[in-house]
């Protein structure tokens, strides 16, 4: 007999709604072509005409769905819950960061369209793939386990390389394909570079996949649980009953996530890759990898070394401090290559995530001092 719960009530005003929503819209998007009016433009030799639509014309269409998730986020009111079998939660903390993620998706998806135009098929994919990106995104923020976490992670970054695939060099512009010359900083990639930016993230994304895998593995056979409201009780008992061996078997472990972690993101000291990814990246995609799934991405990672793993990252905070060290005598080696738009932006978020690593690895040294 199916019971009316907090959780099936969730799922079924919430979740249920916010899936329904994501597919919509991706449908309509696919589906604008032909349900809206093209401008043809023609130029005056009549060698070539194309035909697009005006990004602001379709501004309702774009901006409903988000209303619609900021209605269902306003109006749900509850008590922490759980659905999915525990793999989900809903608190208020989700709530708060739902709103925020609609915000600056809005803002984020208003510069995309307001700076290109619908002009070829391959632009619809990428407005699809940016509605998906703010779909697991939410996701994320509602993970309650270790496994949903990684699971969602991969799922982004499946999505990053879409967004990369999607941004062809006509993608939103209007210029020849031929013309791939060097004369300014915000020019397109060449295919080379381009192809170069695909390779580098597979690699990367494959060696950080299969981290995050090893580290379930080595995580779960020690502490037999992937709840994040367990963890910190399940390490609490091992730090007061487990020998040295044993603790330092987690903090291998521990070693392993952070390194998956840092790779995943490009930061310190696992950030040589990064800026000649950027280098291989039309602007616009630039704009959404930094301003939405890296600023996620890292606030996640933020919330998750602070609230959930906060003992384990007071334990072992020497790993960390040794990441930040080692980043940033490394950063030396890449810095002269910011002369180049792209590589700036890459080396500027690098910067900018180490400062935000050393102010939380400094707070939890002055505190654990405290506490001795």
């Amino acid at each position: 007999m199916l019971f009316l719960t907090t959780s099936n009530v969730w799922s079924f005003v919430f979740f249920s709604p916010l899936t329904y929503i994501i597919l919509l819209i991706s449908f309509v998007i696919y589906c604008l072509p032909t349900l809206t009016t093209k401008t043809r433009y023609t130029n005056s030799s009549n060698k070539f005409s194309f035909s697009f639509l005006n990004s602001f014309d379709l501004f309702w269409v774009f901006v409903s769905p988000v209303i619609a998730i900021l209605l269902l986020t306003f109006f749900w009111s509850s008590s922490t819950t759980s659905a999915w079998f525990g793999h989900l939660i809903i608190a208020p903390f989700q709530t708060k960061i739902i709103s925020l993620i609609l915000f600056t998706f809005t803002l984020v998806l208003l510069t995309l369209i307001s700076t290109s135009y619908f002009s070829s098929r391959e632009f619809y994919d990428f407005i699809a793939v940016i509605f998906n990106f703010m779909y697991w995104i939410i996701i994320l923020f509602t993970s309650n386990t270790i496994f949903t976490s990684i699971f969602v992670i991969e799922v982004l970054s499946t999505l990053i390389f879409l967004l990369i695939i999607t941004s062809t060099f006509s993608s939103s512009f209007f210029y020849r394909n031929l013309n791939l010359s060097f004369g300014h900083t915000f020019q397109q990639s060449t295919p080379h570079t381009y192809l170069q930016a695909l390779l580098y993230f597979f690699w990367v994304s494959l060696i950080s996949s299969l981290n995050l895998f090893l580290f379930c593995l080595l995580f779960y056979t020690k502490v037999v649980t992937l709840d994040w409201f367990l963890l910190e009780h399940v390490f609490l008992y091992f730090v007061n009953t487990s020998s040295i061996k044993e603790l330092a078997i987690i903090g291998v472990s521990w070693f392993v996530l952070l390194t998956c972690i840092f790779l995943k993101c490009g930061v310190a000291p696992l950030y040589i890759w990064k800026p000649s990814f950027f280098k291989g990246l039309p602007i616009h995609t630039i704009f959404m990898y930094i301003c939405f799934f890296y600023f996620f991405l890292f606030l996640f990672i933020i919330h998750l070394l602070t609230s959930y793993f906060s003992s384990v990252f007071y334990f072992y905070s020497y790993i960390s401090t040794i990441f930040i060290i080692t980043g940033l005598v490394t950063l030396l080696f890449i810095i002269c290559d910011s002369y180049y738009i792209k590589a700036f932006l890459a080396i500027s978020s690098i910067l900018n995530s180490l400062f935000v690593l050393m102010a939380m690895s400094v707070t939890h040294t002055i505190t654990t001092t405290l506490w001795l």
